[in-house]
């Protein structure tokens, strides 16, 4: 636990006291009951008895001033107090586990990688680099983080993540952004034959692949389209057409084997459109020649799909 320095720690607010003193226990115990909304079921999730997370909820709500939960019978719910302390929580200790992770990093490795990307980048972009990645850079760790647009810029802002990966880049004095590739989406569908006309009749789902490729194609088609689903990740929506049905722009290297096993279709006239993929890094940092070795790195790594169409 770090405690208040001696001298009048009364005079520190007690958001400034709650800070120095809290164990992150208190914290990790609080989301658990948060998300058992039992303190039996938090005690073995944590292996502690149920007395021990009593006192540490106790102990919590002393240190905030207010009650976190509202205890009935066989119902736990959180305060509104509770409510506005869980994205704190969250990010006490993601921090602390940052700070463990970077001070344990030997001398042997101490090149770090905090790499984030758009959801809709992973499964179809991002996550066939890493083993490349890590083969081009043995001796570098690699922490991921999957998070919006807003989120991502936040965190490089913020110096806590090195390198963003998105389709629409920040215009920022302080970032600056370099292409590392491309994707291919193509507006497919579980029937063949289909044409732009009958494609709001075939239970539309809209994957969100950024502000300027949504204006674009919404001008493909006379009317409107209202999406069954709306989702940030493609292979949710490949998922959703294959047992559902449906129709939904997806990438190509990633809808390839299903148009050539005749799973899924091409809807009529509608032609691809390819989007730019892009690393975002914060400009003149003091790991400016590492970011940018393995950015050019990234445009190595650029993905093919399974078919030609």
């Amino acid at each position: 636990m770090i405690t208040l320095p001696p001298q009048a720690p009364d005079q520190y607010p007690p958001s400034k006291q709650m800070a120095y003193t809290m164990e992150i226990g208190l914290l990790r115990t609080f989301l658990e009951v948060t998300r058992t909304r039992h303190f039996g079921k938090a005690a073995q999730n944590l292996y502690l008895t149920q007395s021990a997370v009593s006192f540490r909820i106790r102990h919590l709500e002393e240190l905030v001033g207010v009650a976190l939960f509202t205890r009935q019978r066989n119902n736990i719910l959180l305060t509104s107090a509770g409510e506005r302390l869980i994205p704190h929580a969250e990010n006490i200790i993601k921090n602390w586990q940052m700070a463990l992770q970077d001070v344990a990093i030997s001398e042997e490795q101490e090149r770090q990688l905090v790499l984030g990307g758009i959801s809709n980048l992973w499964g179809t972009f991002l996550q066939s680099t890493l083993p490349k990645l890590a083969g081009s850079f043995p001796n570098m760790i690699i922490r991921t983080e999957i998070n919006n647009h807003l989120e991502l810029t936040r965190s490089l802002l913020s110096g806590t993540l090195d390198l963003a990966i998105v389709l629409d880049p920040p215009n920022l004095d302080e970032l600056d952004h370099a292409k590392i590739g491309q994707i291919e989406l193509v507006l497919v569908s579980n029937q063949a034959g289909l044409t732009p006309e009958l494609v709001q009749d075939n239970d539309f789902v809209f994957v969100d692949w950024g502000a300027a490729f949504n204006m674009r194609t919404a001008k493909l088609f006379k009317k409107t389209l209202t999406p069954i689903l709306h989702t940030e990740q493609s292979q949710i929506a490949l998922e959703f057409i294959l047992s559902h049905g449906g129709s939904a722009f997806l990438p190509l290297v990633l809808a390839g084997p299903y148009l050539a096993s005749a799973q899924l279709h091409r809807v009529n006239s509608i032609k691809s459109v390819k989007r730019s993929v892009f690393a975002v890094y914060v400009k003149d940092s003091e790991r400016q020649f590492q970011v940018q070795a393995i950015i050019k790195k990234l445009g190595e790594y650029e993905l093919k799909p399974e078919m030609t169409l």
